[in-house]
């Protein structure tokens, strides 16, 4: 009994499968229908774009054409007008034949003529041929000149006798209205040139493009010129579609058959001088879109048999679709990121071609080597050196190395470290090079600090232990000095002998100072970080110099904003103050000179410059200058100038030194606002 039952069932699960099936089938089916639909919209939509780029081309062309027609007329218009120029000016009675033919000759014309206001000829004749004279053509336009003398020149063209024979006739009435002369040429230069640039040719030449069927230029009195040779085509009039074309201000198309051939029809209105008002048609071939079209068809056809595969296509291509949208997306990202990336880095970088012209660089790289729109410069113009010259590059065997070189940038200079490696251009050979550009100066800045600050490390490490050991002997010299002068002074010569005793005070004095300033420079100790009004400091240390300073004739100027407070100890600021006076006086040895002290605000810190009108500090020391002990002067000891460096760091500040505006050297100091 249960047979029928799971007969019935099974019949209604294939039943269903059955639906399924085709339901699927009908669905993919209008799907692909609709895809096909789609294509062929967007097909046409392209062709009709395409014919629109194409019919704006031609229509700029036809203007072009135009205009090269009117300039030729122009350019015969000016060689014949400067000859009837200087025939004007003579007088009738003494033109005669013999003199005009020779004119004619000089001039490489085949004649001149002469007529009078009455049509009668004066003067002239052909040089050569039989001919004697102008056809009657000519002559009825010399006559209507003559009766018309408004305008006072016409330009005619003949075929002539032969095929290689073109003619033109120039006639001009002169501003006196006293003579009319005729000027016959050789035209044959005027029609080739004339024959490359008219519409006609050049509708003949676009019309040999692949797709395009025909260029036609209809106005409502008939076809002005066309690419082929056509049937008999319906008048404007006859046909509402260029009716509706002529008012319109765009370009139409239509599906059109032409001469029992489907083609896409655009059509423009077209006006110009010397062609009455029409429409410009371009037929543009179906075939490529009809044989696209039944390819589809005949995919459409086989989509009913191939329904499961097509619908694994399907969703192939559309994921193949997604994935390339987002592998579109994820590219602009990661460009639009690497591009970012590329101009933000702080470090240079340049791309050189085999030319050695530099074709890629980022901001960095103009940044750091101080110019400007590197692209299309070329790379022995940005890098001057001798070793880095783009063939001595290109002459190593190595394929990168890396070089250090110092860039003089006004006052001040850079360390710059380039890396630079070859790279080969492409398949068609040559070498090229990537270079990368480190700015160096700040390390090397940090170095010699590191260096300064080892050195000072060692001197105390040595001072501690020496310190102590030179000044007990100098304290007991000292002491046997004083009591020598005071209890063992001789009877005889005794001024000499106290002159003896007080220099080994002095020197032991001085040598004293030296030991206490080697001391107070090689100490490790923490600045005060207290609240300094910059002025304020500025102010008591002049008050301290300013008579020293006027006694040796150095004029003082201080300009310091009134607003700057720093983390500083007042004590030591007067203390570098102090030494870089002195430093300053012994420069001048002793001249009149300049001593500006100005403090102003540089970002967040506090900027003060302290410059002379002294001879200045050559480059080639400037890094040496604080270096404990090192000195330019014969009784220096070297050791202010390192005091000050060692100040102003442990000040968390910075010191270094330019060309002073007075002349001399300037040091600039930056410590941080409070």
């Amino acid at each position: 009994m249960s047979k029928p039952s799971e007969a019935i069932t099974s019949g209604v699960e294939v039943r269903y499968l059955a639906i399924i099936i085709i339901a699927l089938a009908v669905a993919v089916f209008i799907i692909t229908w609709f895809g096909i639909k789609e294509s062929r919209s967007d097909s046409m939509q392209l062709l009709v774009m395409q014919g629109k780029a194409f019919v704006e081309s031609l229509t700029e062309a036809a203007n072009s054409a135009i205009e090269a027609e009117r300039f030729f007329d122009y350019l015969v218009h000016k060689r014949f007008s400067e000859l009837v120029i200087d025939l004007a000016q003579q007088p009738l009675e003494t033109f005669d034949d013999d003199r005009l033919l020779r004119l004619a000759a000089d001039h490489n014309l085949y004649g001149i003529f002469v007529f009078a206001t009455d049509s009668t000829p004066v003067a002239g004749g052909f040089v050569r041929g039989s001919v004697v004279k102008p056809p009657e053509f000519v002559l009825a336009e010399i006559n209507q000149i003559i009766a018309e003398p408004e305008n006072n020149y016409v330009l005619l063209l003949d075929a002539g006798d032969s095929p290689d024979e073109t003619v033109h006739y120039y006639i001009e009435i002169t501003n006196n209205l006293d003579r009319v002369i005729l000027v016959v040429a050789d035209a044959l230069y005027y029609v080739d040139a004339l024959s490359q640039t008219q519409i006609g040719y050049l509708s003949q030449k676009m019309a040999q493009e692949r797709g395009v069927d025909y260029i036609i230029f209809q106005s409502t009195e008939g076809i002005i010129f066309s690419s082929r040779r056509t049937a008999s085509l319906l008048a404007i009039e006859s046909d509402p579609f260029l009716t509706e074309s002529l008012d319109s201000d765009t370009i139409r198309y239509r599906q059109y058959e032409f001469e029992e051939t489907p083609v896409l029809e655009m059509v423009r209105p077209f006006a110009t001088v010397g062609y009455p008002f029409g429409l410009l048609r371009v037929g543009l071939s179906l075939e490529n879109y009809a044989a696209v079209s039944k390819g589809y068809d005949r995919q459409m056809i086989m989509l009913s048999g191939t329904l499961f595969v097509l619908v694994l296509v399907v969703l192939l291509y559309l994921q193949t679709r997604r994935k390339r949208r987002e592998i579109d997306l994820q590219y602009r990202e990661i460009k639009s990121i690497s591009d970012k990336i590329f101009e933000e880095m702080k470090i240079g970088v340049a791309a050189v071609d085999a030319r050695g012209t530099v074709i890629l660089a980022n901001n960095a790289f103009e940044r750091i080597l101080g110019v400007q729109a590197t692209s299309g410069t070329r790379w022995d113009d940005l890098v001057k050196l001798e070793d880095l010259a783009f063939d001595a590059i290109l002459a190593r065997t190595e394929p990168s190395f890396e070089s250090e070189f110092r860039l003089e940038a006004g006052s001040e200079s850079q360390w710059l470290l380039i890396a630079v490696s070859k790279m080969t251009a492409g398949s068609r050979g040559g070498s090229g090079l990537v270079a990368v550009v480190y700015d160096i100066t700040r390390l090397r800045q940090l170095e010699r600090k590191a260096a300064r600050k080892e050195r000072l490390s060692e001197m105390g490490n040595m001072a501690a232990g020496v310190a102590h050991e030179i000044r007990n002997p100098l304290n007991t010299i000292s002491i046997a000095a004083q009591r020598l002068a005071g209890e063992f002074a001789p009877s005889a010569n005794q001024e000499e002998y106290l002159s003896f005793t007080e220099q080994i005070r002095s020197e032991t004095k001085r040598l004293n100072e030296i030991i206490t300033r080697f001391l107070a420079l090689a100490r490790e100790e923490s600045q005060k970080t207290v609240r300094s009004s910059l002025s304020r400091v500025v102010g008591e240390f002049v008050e301290l110099v300013k008579y020293e300073a006027k006694s040796v004739g150095i004029d003082l100027n201080v300009d310091v904003e009134p607003s700057l407070e720093v983390l500083a100890d007042s004590d030591s600021l007067k203390q570098v103050l102090s030494n870089l006076f002195n430093n300053a006086k012994e420069a001048l040895e002793g001249k009149a000179g300049k001593i500006s002290i100005t403090g102003t605000r540089a970002d967040r810190e506090a900027q003060l410059r302290f410059g002379d009108s002294g001879p200045g500090i050559a480059r080639d020391v400037r890094d040496k200058i604080f270096t404990p002990f090192y000195t330019t002067k014969g009784s220096g000891t070297g050791l202010g100038l390192p005091t000050v460096y060692k100040i102003i760091s442990d000040l968390g500040g910075d010191v270094r030194i330019e060309d002073s505006r007075l002349g001399g050297a300037e040091f600039i100091i930056n410590l941080p606002l409070s």
